[in-house]
């Protein structure tokens, strides 16, 4: 299983970074709807972390194949 790095950055509109701030990792897994009778995604907790003072942050996931979501 190859193995990928998350990277980027969160930035106000003026385009300052914003430092100290929460970013979570999800990876998006397909669930079967029953009453729909379609699929859904699901999302799954990974980890958190703080952003830099350039606003930068990074994560390491497990599995380059998934969907991940970056809130």
């Amino acid at each position: 299983m190859a193995h990928a790095i998350i990277r980027g950055l969160v930035r106000h509109t003026n385009r300052t970074p914003v430092v100290g701030a929460v970013v979570i990792l999800e990876r998006l897994v397909p669930v079967f709807n029953e009453e729909r009778k379609e699929e859904d995604l699901s999302s799954v907790y990974l980890g958190h972390t703080l952003t830099n003072r350039d606003g930068e942050f990074c994560f390491a996931a497990s599995d380059r194949t998934s969907t991940y979501r970056v809130k």
